[in-house]
């Protein structure tokens, strides 16, 4: 983990309040992998407040041009900041942070399940998937059409997915949900990852283990210093002898067997 600078090479706008970041790092192009994030200083030169930084998933790398991109909602005062920044401004952030996922020692046929902004470190995956010769099928569920441009990205990519949307403006109506479990047979023979909001994440979690089929989650948690320092991140995570310990997302993740996860009511 190094801190970097990068300079913003474009933040353009992909959604309703949602943005795309494009940055130049030959740093963390060379070193990133599949589930790993960066934390990025939300504030100008000189200023604390934000004092936190924001950690967000690498969405994309673009090898050739030495550039990763992210995807970030504007929810706050630190994503507001980020949302001003433009073309030749400077991005200060650490990373590559997390533990990466390993696809060489995955299955051939990799199902990706993912619900809103959740989606964002599942599209480096099935990057990186397909570059690795992986079957890959997207699975991705939605309230509505906001994340619409998203769908320009896995035709670009050439990749295989089918899109659920509650009010039915995008792709299929209904939750994913509802379709997904119908066909879990299907995907016996699959590695399943997932992110998401966390209700999704429950109901996920509860078919799998009817189905027997365990699934690798990508958490998501405020954080602080984004190296396990600070313990800020932690989340319950299964024993063997049926306790549980505290993980930490930051540095322990943020991808964690789904089935020992203990999501607290």
């Amino acid at each position: 983990m190094k801190i970097l600078k990068g300079e913003i090479l474009s933040n353009e706008k992909y959604g309703p309040d949602i943005y795309k970041m494009e940055v130049f790092s030959p740093y963390i192009v060379k070193n990133a992998r599949a589930g790993q994030f960066v934390n990025i200083k939300c504030a100008p030169q000189g200023v604390m407040d934000p004092l936190l930084r924001r950690p967000l998933s690498i969405f994309d790398i673009e090898e050739k041009f030495n550039v990763f991109s992210i995807l970030y909602l504007v929810k706050g005062r630190g994503t507001r900041y980020m949302s001003t920044l433009g073309r030749g401004d400077g991005l200060d952030f650490s990373g590559p942070l997390g533990k990466p996922v390993d696809l060489a020692g995955t299955r051939n046929s990799l199902l990706l399940i993912g619900g809103g902004m959740g989606v964002a470190p599942l599209n480096l995956l099935s990057k990186l998937g397909l570059d690795a010769g992986k079957n890959v099928l997207i699975l991705a569920g939605f309230r509505d059409s906001s994340l619409l441009r998203w769908e320009r990205d896995l035709v670009r990519m050439g990749v295989k997915y089918r899109i659920f949307s509650e009010d039915g403006a995008w792709g299929e109506v209904g939750l994913l949900s509802d379709h997904l479990f119908d066909e879990y047979k299907l995907f016996a023979d699959h590695e399943v990852f997932c992110c998401g909001p966390e209700p999704m994440l429950k109901v996920l979690q509860k078919e799998l283990v009817v189905e027997n089929i365990d699934a690798t989650v990508f958490l998501e948690e405020k954080m602080a210093c984004g190296i396990g320092a600070c313990n800020g991140c932690v989340v319950k995570i299964k024993t063997g002898s049926g306790d549980f310990d505290y993980k930490r997302v930051c540095k322990d993740g943020p991808a964690f067997k789904l089935s020992e996860v203990i999501f607290d009511d």
